[in-house]
């Protein structure tokens, strides 16, 4: 159903030659047509899901006592009569009430505007963002504002939930939709001496607000992944601080074949008293390292390989001491690999104790989640 939070404050961009001059008109009958137009004009029908069910039920006609239902409708008047009659003095061609007064459709000579992506760029060529009204205002407030701009064909009050309370409160903004672009540009070039009581208004394009939040988003993300990354990196120097291996304990070796295994060169140097630490390898590779777990180890044990060959499953596998800025780089790196493994398995066992809930201990899920876009959500703005 139609929400409180948007109204039209005028005649869906028809000229309102009567609705808003007519000296027969009451003040109610008034805001009767105002309203009632509003549900059924171009800028809330094509998005209404539950007025355009109604419609689809009758050859378009909407019974009053349905009408009513709608708040702001009902806030004028629950008195069917009254609405009707109000209804019948409108001279925008929008509406048509039944033979019997119990009905009210659109005109079936004005077609439903698609809502389509073109529909909405045009829509937002012609709505402008206006902030700094206070948060205790209401709707009638801010129509009251708009009302010296004859031009404003829609308001939407910008709400956001309450986390805590679930209720929607009001930003404090609007989004204000003129009938044409060339209406909203007069607001936009007064919007230097544009105040509400007084405070000043901060004026802006809706595209314009939109493309400056999302900025502010991306920066904002940005930003968070830069901290991330921050975190991550300290806490791998952190671990990287703590790790220190021996130097001169890495052999390179290579002319491996498909079938070689870390088992088998393992098994192979330690049959020549090598005390083997790690081998970094994988079957299929056709070069490794292996880093022994004392100083100068690997030294050692080149010595005792012949020309540098062992062979492994009738395989001649070379092996070479690497020294200075070949080593160092090797150990740095594998410093590296083994702090963020560390950093990783603290992490990953830290978030699973905080996980972690017995069958007794288990949440129940909250009933009525907010399905507002989350974009909505945020108060700041």
């Amino acid at each position: 159903m139609t929400e409180d939070k948007e109204v039209a404050a005028s005649e869906n961009g028809k000229e309102n030659t009567q609705s808003e001059s007519n000296d027969e008109l009451s003040d109610l009958e008034s805001s009767i047509i105002r309203q009632v137009e509003y549900y059924f004009g171009d800028v809330n029908l094509p998005r209404d899901k539950f007025l355009k069910e109604q419609i689809n039920l009758d050859d378009g006609w909407v019974p009053l006592d349905i009408m009513i239902k709608f708040n702001r409708l009902a806030k004028l008047t629950l008195d069917t009569d009254v609405i009707a009659n109000a209804l019948s003095k409108s001279t925008s061609g929008l509406l048509e009430i039944s033979e019997d007064n119990n009905k009210v459709r659109r005109n079936p000579e004005l077609p439903i505007p698609e809502m389509n992506e073109e529909r909405r760029k045009e829509l937002s060529s012609r709505t402008i963002y206006a902030k700094g009204f206070p948060k205790d205002a209401v709707l009638d407030d801010i129509l009251t504002f708009f009302k010296k701009f004859n031009d404003v064909e829609n308001i939407i009050m910008r709400r956001y939930q309450d986390r805590q309370t679930k209720k929607k409160n009001f930003k404090g903004s609007v989004f204000v939709t003129f009938k044409t672009k060339e209406q909203a540009q007069k607001l936009i070039e007064e919007k230097d001496s544009l105040k509400y009581n007084d405070t000043q208004l901060i004026i802006l394009w809706q595209e314009e607000y939109v493309n400056k939040k999302q900025e502010e988003y991306l920066a904002m993300k940005e930003n968070k992944q830069k901290k991330t990354q921050e975190k991550e990196q300290k806490q791998v120097n952190d671990e990287k601080d703590n790790l220190k291996l021996p130097n001169g304990a890495v052999l390179f070796f290579s002319e491996c074949k498909d079938k070689l295994t870390r088992e088998k060169i393992k098994e192979a140097l330690t049959n020549l008293g090598a005390d083997v630490a790690y081998i970094d390898f994988n079957s299929g590779d056709t070069q490794g390292w292996v880093r022994l777990s004392k100083e100068n180890a690997a030294k050692e044990l080149a010595e005792k390989i012949p020309d540098g060959i062992i062979k492994i499953d009738d395989t001649d596998i070379k092996f070479k001491l690497i020294e200075g800025d070949e080593e160092k780089a090797y150990l740095e790196k594998t410093i590296d690999e083994m702090a963020k493994r560390r950093k990783n398995m603290k992490n990953f066992k830290q978030n699973k104790g905080k996980n972690f809930r017995g069958k007794g201990n288990r949440k129940r899920k909250h009933e009525g989640n907010d399905n507002t876009p989350p974009a909505k959500v945020k108060a700041d703005n």
